[in-house]
């Protein structure tokens, strides 16, 4: 599987650091300004984060800022945990707070640029597989409609099943719409009809 790699807008976005301590936000402001890449101090829990943040780093050893990571999730920014040790409890914590990448220390401007590009990357993945579930799950909620519409068709045109889903298949393509909406339209039709006789 290939990831896309976007490349980053560093001119116009920043990465916000989050409850950072002074050694590692040292260490981070020197590693982003040397990639050219703008950043934001993130004060404990701070109620407003702007709206330009290409990713978040949280430092997981003096995490405080529940609600400003609340806002950084709903924002849909790549969160990336920042922590000395690398620890499986400490990976734990990190995917329970939502993040797609991990960074330890030493920070150097290498091992930073990487899991940045990582972090998005990984992020823009799972944004698109969220999608696809959504349609599958949607799909899959429109079977008993078309299980429906089918079984219509046997009773009123004595045809079985095959022909059946192939009458609105082919109704689907001629006439550019999807699926579910043909078998809505069988089942309408289907349904006006007892009702007026």
């Amino acid at each position: 599987m290939n990831l896309p790699v976007t490349p980053l807008d560093s001119g116009r976005q920043r990465v916000a650091l989050i409850d950072c301590s002074e050694r590692n936000l040292a260490s981070l402001e020197k590693s982003l300004q040397r990639l050219g890449i703008q950043w934001l101090t993130v004060q404990p829990d701070e109620a407003h984060i702007p709206d330009d943040c290409l990713a978040a780093i949280v430092e997981l050893d003096s995490f405080e800022s529940r609600q400003t990571l609340a806002q950084i999730r709903a924002r849909n920014v790549p969160i990336i945990v920042l922590t000395q040790l690398e620890t499986l409890s400490q990976i734990q914590r990190g995917v329970a707070l939502g993040a797609t990448a991990i960074l330890n220390r030493p920070i150097t401007q290498s091992s930073l640029y990487t899991t940045l590009m990582m972090a998005r990357a990984l992020h823009e993945r799972l944004g698109e597989l969220q999608t696809q579930n959504t349609t599958l799950r949607d799909r899959l909620a429109s079977r008993p409609l078309v299980a429906q519409a089918i079984a219509r068709l046997i009773v009123d045109l004595s045809v079985d099943e095959a022909q059946a889903f192939e009458r609105i298949r082919t109704r689907s393509m001629t006439t550019h719409r999807s699926v579910e909406d043909i078998c809505t339209e069988i089942l309408n039709y289907a349904a006006a009809g007892r009702r007026s006789s």
